[in-house]
């Protein structure tokens, strides 16, 4: 009888494991299934017939106008970042708005604290928009408190509902700091000490943010109201919102605001115009590089075309191991191909952009990954300003002089073990 109840225990542990089992491939299969649309864009005009074009048709993609008369300033690491956003902050009139993914106690946390409060105290409207995944357990609720004490208003996005599991999973990865709706800072900078220094050593992560000014940033406002509204019903018209915004310089922009999406989004669908439309070189810069099989395709199909395919991602100071080696099932496929690949040796690199053909330049908060393109909101600018993409390449070519050569001799050392590892883990790759 004994034996009869130990046989049932088992055969009961066994169905509960085999329920979990079961239940976890398939919720791994639907949120790969959601993130696994691409537009294959074949019609795309190349860069070389002119950048001008290819911005405007861009507004196909991004879904947002392309706009001139914009000023943008290329910030690189912390050291360069924070000073002027912090000074924009504290020389706010109006409003103050700041949406992140990234805002974790700590020395940075407690500047931007004071700034705010500041602000908030002598009667700007700062509204902050904290993603709850990314921070909740990371931001003392004692420096909460402080902001909403001083008249800061503070939500979160994305608190955990058991009934809306779904949505949990979609994140708001934004990095967004809009002054008076008329100055704008995005990028890839999260509010955390790791950002702090200038990629001098492993405590200080690589980082490539932007400050915009122009009617640019009518775009980056509508972002930031697109969020508030999600988390707190509240639609921002005042007019104070969206001021009148004059040229502020000579530059061409166009905004990317995805959202998260059923099918390609605006992230999604921008990558794969820039990568169509290259037809020299192609300089890629990303914290977490999992490209679906339809951007394996494209990047291998941009070398077989004769561009020159090349990208940086972490090395030994990957902070998400496991995204590491789910990145690493499609280097043999990318570097067969002639794609070249390149781990950075100094830090953790965290900055995510793009240049094509030395002309047209991406800088944002989107990663290339199935969560940024499908499960995350982003936001990003992309402009074809000549004099910007040639501080870019000259920022990658430093980049790559801190960078190992990932070689196909080295990739074919790895064990049959590992490479089944990291197969499975790119088949979890939505969920990374």
């Amino acid at each position: 009888m004994q034996g009869g109840g130990v046989t049932t225990a088992l055969y009961a542990a066994a169905a509960i494991l085999g329920s979990v089992v079961l239940g976890f491939a398939f919720l791994t299969v639907a949120v790969n299934f959601a993130a696994r649309d691409l537009d294959r864009l074949e019609t795309v005009s190349p860069l070389s017939e002119g950048a001008d074009s290819f911005m405007r048709t861009l507004h196909g993609a991004a879904g947002e106008d392309c706009t001139t008369g914009n000023d943008v300033r290329l910030y690189q690491n912390g050291d360069e970042i924070f000073p002027p956003m912090l000074a924009a902050i504290e020389q706010s009139r109006s409003t103050v708005h700041f949406s992140g993914y990234v805002f974790w106690s700590g020395n940075l946390a407690e500047r931007f604290a004071d700034a705010f409060c500041g602000a908030a105290r002598r009667g700007v409207a700062v509204r902050l928009i904290v993603d709850s995944e990314g921070s909740s357990d990371k931001l003392a609720p004692e420096l909460i408190r402080r902001l909403r004490d001083a008249g800061c208003e503070f939500v979160w996005f994305g608190r955990p509902q058991w009934f809306d599991l779904a949505r949990y999973d979609r994140r708001m990865h934004r990095r967004l700091l809009v002054i008076d709706g008329t100055i704008g800072f995005t990028g890839g900078a999260g509010i955390g000490d790791e950002w702090l220094g200038n990629a001098e050593n492993s405590g200080c992560w690589r980082e490539t943010h932007v400050r915009v000014s122009g009617p640019a940033v009518r775009s980056l406002q509508a972002g930031f109201s697109e969020t508030w509204n999600l988390c707190t019903n509240e639609l921002l018209l005042c007019s104070q919102d969206y001021p009148v915004l004059a040229a502020a310089g000579d530059m061409t922009v166009t905004a990317v605001m995805s959202s998260p999406a059923e099918g390609s989004s605006s992230a999604q669908r921008v990558f794969a115009a820039c990568i169509a439309a290259s037809s020299r070189t192609l300089r890629v810069t990303t914290a977490y590089l999992v490209p679906t099989p339809a951007f394996v395709d494209a990047l291998c199909a941009a070398r077989a075309r004769g561009v020159a395919v090349k990208i940086i991602v972490p090395g030994p100071y990957h902070n998400k191991p496991l995204v590491k080696r789910a990145s690493r099932h499609t280097w043999r496929q990318l570097v067969s191909s002639g794609v070249e690949i390149y781990e950075h040796q100094i830090t953790m690199v965290h900055a995510k952009t793009l240049v094509v053909d030395a002309a047209v330049s991406l800088i944002g908060s989107i990663n290339f990954d199935p969560r940024s393109f499908s499960l995350n909101a982003e936001c990003g600018i992309v402009t074809s300003d000549l004099t910007l993409a040639g501080e870019m390449e000259r920022v990658f070519d430093a980049d790559l002089a801190q960078c190992a050569l990932v070689t196909r001799s080295k990739l074919a050392e790895l064990s049959l073990f590992t490479r089944a590892l990291d197969a499975l883990l790119y088949w979890l790759r939505a969920q990374l």
